[in-house]
């Protein structure tokens, strides 16, 4: 509901008004001024009627995610392309952006040419370790038979063994360049930067060209499964919504389709800044157009009605006395203090303050005071400021014209004379 404020500086403004409108019109008659003042003021009414509003109606509202997942990258490097930007659809493991693999790619290479080293040591080793074990197995059979000495059959054991261990190392060597392999291959994969989830990406944090690390959030994601429209209600409507209330969802960005929802959540405390009661409501069948942040029309359903004296939310004003209606009666304006029930986008509910019948002013209302002289005219444009520029502009034009005859009649009597 759009309720204006009340305009206390009304006699300077209208003042302020009157001298730009005796500016324009070129006069300088203090009389002139003077009549001007004390002119009726012009003022747009419509009657205020018996009948009843739904407790909350045509509210606005921002769509909201259910669920907002941050991505991040597993590996530091510079970003060599992005592929997707704010508010695109993407689903899960499809490619966000790309890390620069130049460097991990020269890992690759300088590991796998020492892979291919280890591998030919091996084989050398191989070959030098089976001459070893046949030379002790054959000292062994000379030992025996008293042909080769104990110290030389120690020494090609000793042969035997450290062919062995020379094995064993490179065979090592090599496991250990293969799980480096294997590990560079990995981060090589974790250069991809990859959706965790369907959805749309609300926001991206990365250029390319810009190094970044495993603490650098890259995009965030809103799962758009479920989405929500969060609304502010007010106080004097919040005791007719409850959990599981039905509502018609309209998002004027994609179109006139109407959504049903059903309130979800209603938080318990006033919120300071709005002083309403945020209210969560599901949407039970969105669109894959509908998108987070965007507006969203709400009219709650089903709601029971209240009953009472309604008039357009345009002639409320909110003041520290609380608010207020200027009525028409026999071209005087009378000021009201009333009490607001259930409100709409267009009609209030006036509780106490104003009875049925009553003319209520709806353009206008700024420049009054209680008792103030009215002339109720047909529209907005004829009404408030802009219409008593529009009549005394309409009265100066006149009155020039009325002049340029007296001019114009002088002129031919004279004329006639000679």
């Amino acid at each position: 509901m759009q309720i204006k404020a009340r305009l206390f500086l009304t006699p300077v403004f209208l003042a302020m008004a009157l001298l730009f409108v005796f500016y324009l019109t070129g006069c300088s008659s203090k009389t002139s001024t003077t009549g001007r003042v004390s002119q009726a003021i012009p003022v747009q009414t419509a009657p205020a009627q018996i009948g009843d509003v739904s407790s909350v109606n045509a509210l606005t509202g921002t769509v909201t995610a259910n669920i907002e997942t941050n991505v991040g990258t597993k590996v530091d490097g510079m970003v060599q392309a992005v592929y997707v930007d704010m508010g695109d659809h993407v689903s899960t493991g499809q490619t966000l952006a790309q890390l620069d693999p130049t460097d991990l790619n020269r890992q690759l290479v300088q590991t796998q040419a020492q892979i291919q080293v280890d591998q030919a040591n091996i084989q050398s080793d191989q070959a030098s370790s089976s001459q070893a074990a046949t030379n002790y197995q054959r000292d062994q059979s000379l030992n025996s038979s008293g042909a080769l000495s104990q110290s030389d059959l120690d020494t090609a054991k000793l042969a035997l063994s450290t062919t062995q261990a020379g094995l064993q190392a490179v065979q090592g060597t090599l496991a250990k360049d293969e799980a480096a392999v294997a590990i560079i291959k990995q981060e090589l994969d974790e250069l991809t930067i990859t959706s965790p989830v369907d959805g749309i990406v609300v926001s991206r944090s990365i250029e390319v060209g810009e190094e970044i690390s495993t603490a650098t959030t890259c995009f965030t994601i809103a799962q758009t499964s479920t989405l929500y429209v969060t609304v502010n209600v007010s106080e004097q409507n919040i005791s007719g919504v409850q959990q599981g209330t039905t509502a018609q969802i309209t998002v004027p960005d994609i179109g006139t389709a109407v959504f049903q929802g059903q309130v979800a959540k209603i938080s318990p405390t006033l919120a300071p800044a709005s002083q309403a009661y945020p209210v969560e409501i599901q949407i039970l069948n969105p669109d894959p157009k509908i998108l987070p942040g965007m507006t969203a029309s709400i009219r709650f359903t089903g709601l029971q009605a209240q009953p009472g004296v309604i008039i357009p939310v345009q002639a409320i004003e909110e003041t520290p006395q609380g608010s207020e209606v200027f009525t028409v009666e026999n071209n005087t304006a009378h000021l009201h203090l009333v009490q607001i029930g259930a409100t709409s986008s267009a009609q209030a509910v006036v509780t106490s303050g104003l009875q049925a019948g009553e003319q209520v002013v709806i353009t206008g209302q700024d420049l009054l005071s209680d008792n103030a002289r009215v002339t109720v005219v047909q529209n907005a444009s004829q009404a408030g400021v802009q219409g008593m520029i529009n009549q005394l502009r309409q009265g100066a034009g006149a009155r020039q014209g009325a002049g340029g005859a007296r001019r114009g009649a002088a002129g031919s009597g004279q004329g006639a004379s000679q």
